[in-house]
C-alpha cells in the first residue's frame, strides 16, 4: 500500500515539477515576442526577427540570424551605423519625452564636440 502512495506522490511531484518547467519557458518566450514588438516599435527589424524566431522555436533560424548580424557588422564602420542608428532613434525617443534628459544629451554632445576642436 505504501508503494503506491510512494509512486503517487512522485508522479504528481513529477507532474508539478514538469507543468512548472513549461510555464517558465512559455512565460520567456511570450516575453521574447513582447521584446520583439517593442524592437518593431524602434524599427530594429533585425533583433526583432531574433527575438520571434527564439519565440517560436526557431532555433536554427535564429542561428542563421545571429550569423546574418555578425557578417553584416563585421567592419568597424558598420558596427558603429548600426550604433548610430540606435544612438540616433534612443536620442529623438529621449528629446520628445524628457526635457531634462534631452538637456543632458546636449550638453554631452556640445562637450563632445568642444575636446576635438580644443585639440587642434
Amino acid at each position: 500500500m505504501w508503494q503506491y502512495a510512494i509512486l503517487g506522490a512522485i508522479a504528481l511531484a513529477g507532474t508539478l515539477v514538469g507543468l512548472w518547467l513549461y510555464n517558465r519557458r512559455e512565460k520567456r518566450r511570450k516575453h521574447a515576442l513582447e521584446i520583439a514588438n517593442l524592437m518593431r516599435d524602434w524599427e530594429l527589424s533585425w533583433f526583432a526577427g531574433a527575438y520571434e524566431m527564439y519565440a517560436v522555436g526557431d532555433y536554427s533560424g535564429l542561428v542563421h540570424k545571429i550569423k546574418e548580424v555578425v557578417q553584416a557588422v563585421r567592419s568597424d564602420e558598420a558596427m558603429v551605423a548600426k550604433l548610430l542608428d540606435v544612438t540616433r532613434k534612443v536620442c529623438t525617443h529621449v528629446a520628445s519625452n524628457d526635457a531634462t534628459k534631452a538637456a543632458e544629451l546636449i550638453a554631452i554632445l556640445r562637450a563632445g564636440n568642444a575636446k576635438p576642436s580644443a585639440a587642434t
